[in-house]
């Protein structure tokens, strides 16, 4: 009677299993935490969608499936908990992009990718770059104002010991930071190199600087590189910036976002880990003399500057260019796009204008900024492959399918972008020829390319190479420039 007794306890608390996430789906018995990150939760499935066809082909079942999924009850705690399980188990991070390392530090991969040099995408880029904002820069201080770049600390330069096993930092090669720094420096460029003071701060400093959940720089971290920016800049600009002060450092607080921005993004059911981290209370000094007015163009590291209340204390006016397409106001408020500005107005408006960028997206240089300043300032005749070329480095998804695509085809990466920007401009010009035929190296390079993806032709001016003693590169040249200036400038 015992064993029929407890057999049938067993039995019905297996059914009450499987029933309770139903009737938790229909009456919400509990209340759960929602999932942390962009999702979108899916209509629940109907039966009325349900044609032969579907169900032949088998889409129905699989919509069904995929769609009826979140709306299980207990949906959100079963997958807290089984990342969880797999966190702790086997360091696995089920957060895109996130990987474990040592002593259980969080990474962004493409941090890491970035210091190893995965991104790199060639000195000649960087040389280009730093000569144009050296003109830029000189440009600027002739209109009384102050222009320069901040490289801003990755967590994978500033805790590269830290590596999960897959990656020895040891390896590492030529990254877009070690050359574009030394070119900045070589064109006398005015620059802030905060990740070369964050890898000298790691060992000196009580507090971490990144925070062991998180990818940006700490609370503490971004008090310290405010305090040394303002300090720069004050010298750079000639006075006139109210600097910065710590008077308390809070280290009993609890976690704040995005401390733990990581983490929460894991959808783990533990909590952050908050140790060593310390928060600030900042105090700024008062001035006499009218605040500059500022233009900042950067990524999401800039926000704990503006949380901490530094832009809005150390400027009359301050606008935040997110990657240079969102607008923010000095209150911090989301003010519209970049696109809808006047940007010859807003360069005027500024006294000091910055362009701050994290190693992550030093390819992605300034998101096109850079050029705008030049262009704005300087009239020449665009290169149009390296027009093309900055398009898809700018274009974080784009270039990142360059990067697995070189990878695949065992090529290098300049290279692949560079074809890449050959497909584009052609492209380009058989939608738009009008917009070419005037400007005379941008027709003699899609000439070149003409030739290079024609066989016969190619073939004829291989045997003239060889019949004239040249290179096969050279002698495509001179084809191309013949037929632009007889054929082509020559009908006008």
């Amino acid at each position: 009677m015992k064993q029929l007794l407890l057999k049938h306890l067993f039995f019905g608390l297996t059914m009450l299993l499987l029933v309770f996430p139903a009737l938790q789906c229909e009456f919400s018995f509990f209340e759960e935490k929602p999932l942390t990150g962009a999702f979108i939760k899916p209509i629940p499935p109907k039966l009325s969608e349900l044609t032969l066809a579907s169900w032949f082909d088998g889409s129905y079942q699989d919509d069904f499936t995929t769609r009826l999924e979140p709306h299980i009850g207990f949906h959100n705690t079963l997958t807290r908990l089984f990342n969880q399980l797999e966190y702790s188990l086997f360091r696995q991070a089920h957060a895109e992009g996130v990987i474990v390392g040592k002593n259980g530090e969080l990474f962004e991969e493409d941090y890491i990718r970035a210091y190893m040099g995965e991104f790199y995408v060639g000195e000649a880029v960087w040389n280009d770059k730093a000569t144009k904002l050296k003109a830029v820069q000189d440009t600027l201080r002739k209109l009384g104002k102050s222009f320069f770049v901040i490289l801003e600390p990755g967590k994978g330069s500033t805790y590269s010991d830290c590596f999960p096993t897959q990656y020895n930092a040891a390896d590492a090669g030529i990254s877009n930071y070690k050359v574009f720094s030394s070119q900045l420096k070589n064109h006398e460029v005015d620059y802030l190199d905060l990740s070369a003071v964050f890898q000298s701060w790691k060992h000196t400093k009580p507090y971490r600087l990144f925070p062991r959940a998180g990818t940006h720089w700490s609370y503490y971290g971004a008090a310290l590189a405010a305090d040394t920016m303002l300090q720069y800049l004050n010298q750079l600009h000639g006075g006139g910036i109210p600097q910065l002060e710590i008077i308390r450092l809070d280290e009993n607080r609890e976690i704040r976002h995005p401390d733990d921005d990581m983490w929460l993004a894991m959808n783990v059911l533990a909590e952050a880990p908050a140790e060593n981290l310390a928060y600030p209370e900042i105090r700024f000094e008062s001035v006499t003399a009218a605040k500059p007015k500022a233009l900042f163009v950067g990524d999401s590291f800039y926000f704990n500057w503006q949380s901490d209340l530094v832009m809005y204390n150390s400027f009359s006016d301050v606008e935040f260019w997110y990657y240079n397409k969102i607008v923010w106001n000095r209150q911090g408020v989301e003010a519209g796009s970049v696109d809808d500005k006047d940007f010859a107005e807003a360069i005027a408006h500024a006294d000091i204008i910055a362009i701050m960028i994290t190693e992550r997206f030093h390819h992605n240089f300034a998101w096109n900024l850079d050029e705008q300043l030049y262009d704005h300032f300087f009239t020449e005749e665009v290169d149009p492959i390296q027009y093309f070329a900055n398009q898809v480095r700018i274009n974080n998804l784009h270039f990142m399918r360059m990067v697995d695509d070189a990878k695949a085809k065992d090529m290098e990466l300049t290279e692949r972008i560079r074809k890449e920007a050959e497909f584009l401009l052609y492209e380009d010009y058989q939608l738009h020829p009008e917009k070419y035929k005037p400007h005379r190296e941008a027709m003699i390079t899609i000439l070149m390319m003409g030739i290079r993806q024609t066989p016969h032709w190619l073939e004829q001016v291989k045997q003239k190479a060889e019949a004239q003693h040249i290179s096969l590169e050279e002698m495509i040249k001179r084809d191309a420039v013949w037929i632009y200036e007889n054929q082509i400038a020559g009908k006008d």
